[in-house]
């Protein structure tokens, strides 16, 4: 199958995955939270977003024979710096988030992170030190850049119903919406490349079904904790995969 081919397929699987209609997703959607859940959401998912830079960085560092590939991620990781003014930075716009909402940096650094985005940390960063570049570049590219502007198009609903927050304070939102359809672009012009052949195309997609999984346990744990009860079935987690 042509490398075109295979992304467009794969993206339809992507796309139908079960971690893009959790029901956590769909129900921070339609009803939002209640105050506590907000600001655990809120402090939680800045475990996830303060990091999330360095893995494409450990990409990069792992492709050392691909100067073009380097240069598509570094042009992603270019963005998520702000381009380099540290007020906009997607850590920074996170934090204007967080004291949008009244919490100090006391406040969202004192409680434990979650053991699920502890995990999905974990697991990305072993995709992307991975002696094989294939497995970043599919979490990297088609489980990030193809499923985040529908999952932060849900976040943003659900926050705008249960804390009334502007645009402004909901930037880092919204920046997903539509910044990452340039990022997907971007991507899939550089992972084309990787899945010229079966193999590769089995690699891609391994890395990027494990990315889903991870995100999909990520979500099981902020349910519970943002609704302090169990997640209903089907949405439950699986099993992440190693190796």
């Amino acid at each position: 199958m042509e490398a075109r081919e295979y992304l467009e397929r794969l993206k339809r699987e992507v796309i139908s995955h079960p971690t893009l209609t959790h029901p956590f997703l769909e129900r921070f959607r339609e009803e939002g939270a209640d105050a506590e859940g907000v600001r655990t959401f809120a402090i939680q998912y800045y475990r996830h977003v303060r990091v999330s830079r360095l893995y494409l960085a450990a990409l990069i560092s792992n492709c050392r024979e691909d100067e073009g590939l380097q240069l598509s991620l570094a042009s992603i990781l270019f963005d998520e710096y702000g381009e380099l003014n540290p007020e906009e930075t997607h850590p920074a716009l996170y934090r204007r988030f967080l004291r949008a909402l009244g919490l100090g940096e006391e406040e969202w650094e004192a409680p434990p992170t979650l053991p699920e985005i502890e995990a999905y940390i974990a697991t990305h960063y072993e995709l992307c030190r991975h002696p094989d570049v294939r497995l970043g570049l599919g979490a990297m590219g088609p489980a990030s850049e193809w499923p985040v502007p529908p999952i932060y198009a849900k976040l943003c609903d659900g926050l705008r119903r249960a804390a009334g927050l502007d645009d402004a304070a909901l930037e880092i939102f919204i920046s997903h919406v539509t910044m990452d359809v340039e990022h997907a672009r971007i991507m899939m012009e550089a992972t084309a490349p990787y899945v010229a052949d079966e193999e590769g195309q089995r690699r891609v997609r391994e890395g990027a079904l494990r990315s889903l999984n991870a995100r999909r346990v990520m979500l099981d744990g902020l349910y519970r904790a943002v609704y302090r009860e169990p997640v209903p079935l089907p949405g439950g987690s699986v099993r992440l995969a190693r190796g």
